[in-house]
């Protein structure tokens, strides 16, 4: 009965060993496709009402960010969904609006729940990552955004 045991906890080591790989890959495969700004907000500001319709774009490991067909922001992006909460960080390849931030990265985190995706993080070039989604008192951006519909 002892060896049954623990060859039945073995088992479940070695299955929760591979977890971390497979949800970094589960998550990958969720976020992509396309996703519409819902809510974006700034520390203390009010919610940013020009940032919903903004499509962010997310093709294997690249994100693009649009606004009425324009191309905002092009960048890559990592996750590390063995962190908690998982962490996101996207580098900016291209930016027509503030083109100094290119090579610059963002640290944040992330949670998707069925088709809802919250990224919180720091600005771009900053070495401070948020480690939750509560913004007030601090200069982090929380965007909420919902998976678009086909």
């Amino acid at each position: 009965m002892k060896r049954l045991f623990l060859l039945a906890l073995m088992c479940t080591v070695l299955v929760a060993a591979d977890d971390p790989k497979e949800a970094g890959d589960r998550d990958r495969k969720a976020l992509q496709g396309e996703w519409r700004v819902v809510e974006q907000t700034h520390g203390d500001a009010p919610a940013d009402e020009q940032a919903k319709g903004c499509q962010f774009i997310f093709d294997h490991e690249k994100i693009t960010v649009k606004k009425d067909g324009n191309t905002l922001i092009e960048g890559t992006f990592q996750i590390d969904a063995t962190k908690s909460p998982p962490q996101i960080d996207a580098k900016i390849l291209k930016d027509d609006q503030e083109p100094q931030r290119v090579g610059e990265t963002a640290l944040g985190i992330y949670q998707i729940s069925g088709d809802t995706l919250k990224w919180c993080s720091a600005e771009p070039g900053l070495d401070t990552r948020p480690t939750e989604f509560a913004i007030k008192g601090t200069d982090f951006v929380l965007v909420v955004l919902e998976r678009a519909k086909k």
